[in-house]
């Protein structure tokens, strides 16, 4: 039966994603009208302002040639991001910008490099015009902060996806989402983006964030995550809220059927929800195996969301922390196919 429900749901977000209809200028969800609620969750996190993350991102950025970008957010704390140009975008040549947030626990000087990204922006496919080849990549560097994930997950580097204030106009506006903010307008006025193909990818808690981000902000064209707790209802949330969005951004979101904390079916759920809230947002929910091919369910076997040494999907050196801790680098291709369909209007 588990098997046959998800194949009907999967079966529906692949019709409703080969529409096309339905995107991030669009306001006709075909369910419930779009906005955000009056309460935004959890209280914000407050950050241990780690200096070695903050180092670890200017090494990066000076190994691939990049630049980094550097701001003072809101709460007064320096915030950093590594962007990588190798594609030679420029005014006369935008190109598709590609917003990558690292996993919790471990920043994108440790990741990006194991999802391909930095070696695919000098030649991946996202606009289907064989002239405008590449993409510029942006990595903002999250902060540590405390997590409301089981232990060892409980504090370090990551994003504050549990204080859901996406709201631009309020004071108390989600440092996170202000430096993502801020950094994409920085790549923006340099004159170079394609601002119709502006995308977010992430990983783990970084996906978690990109989608939260995309679903509540206008600009974005589409994204396409690995591994992605439910932003708004995992594991031990005491804010935990219904899925949200402002925007119809298309999602994919490509799950592990083993995997730490029940992320899998965590992660369903939440797809589900915003199916039957918003019947007209793209989505395309993937689940695979530990070869990478695609299947219908997820192993019920890893839904404990706890972290012990008994646990078939928690344990570190556990199948589904093995998976969890792998980038799918053949999905890329099909990440980048999403993104290339989905331009804004």
């Amino acid at each position: 039966m588990r098997h046959t429900a998800m194949a009907v749901f999967l079966s529906l977000t692949a019709t409703l994603a080969a529409c096309g209809g339905a995107g991030s200028g669009a306001t006709d969800t075909g369910g419930v009208p779009l906005g955000a609620p009056a309460s935004y969750g959890d209280a914000p996190a407050q950050s241990t302002m780690s200096l070695d993350g903050r180092q670890a991102m200017l090494n990066l950025c000076q190994l691939e040639g990049g630049s980094v970008l550097n701001w003072t957010d809101p709460s007064g704390e320096a915030r950093n991001a590594c962007l990588l140009n190798p594609a030679g975008a420029s005014a006369q040549h935008p190109l598709p910008l590609l917003v990558y947030l690292n996993p919790s626990l471990f920043s994108a000087d440790k990741t990006a490099p194991l999802t391909g990204f930095i070696a695919d922006a000098a030649s991946a496919d996202l606009t289907g015009d064989a002239a405008r080849k590449g993409f510029i990549l942006l990595m903002p560097e999250g902060r540590d902060t405390h997590h409301y994930y089981p232990f060892p997950d409980d504090t370090g580097v990551g994003w504050d996806n549990w204080y859901r204030n996406l709201d631009r106009s309020s004071p108390a506006l989600n440092v996170d989402v202000a430096a993502i903010d801020h950094f994409i307008a920085a790549v923006k006025g340099m004159g170079i983006v394609d601002t119709k193909r502006v995308y977010l990818s992430g990983w783990s808690n970084g996906a978690a964030m990109a989608q939260l981000y995309a679903l509540n902000t206008p600009g974005i064209a589409a994204a396409a995550v690995y591994s992605s707790p439910d932003p708004f209802s995992d594991v031990a949330d005491p804010g935990a809220q219904t899925p949200f969005a402002t925007a119809l951004t298309p999602l994919m979101d490509i799950h592990n059927q083993c995997d730490i904390i029940g992320i899998c079916q965590t992660g369903t759920r939440f797809h589900q929800t915003l199916a039957k809230r918003y019947p007209k947002l793209v989505q395309r929910p993937v689940i695979i195996d530990e070869l990478f091919n695609e299947v219908q369910a997820c192993d019920a076997s890893c839904a404990d969301q706890t972290v012990a040494p008994t646990d078939a999907g928690g344990a570190l050196g556990s199948v589904g922390a093995l998976n969890h801790l792998r980038w799918p680098l053949s999905w890329n291709t099909q990440m980048y196919a999403f993104m290339r369909q989905h331009p804004l209007p």
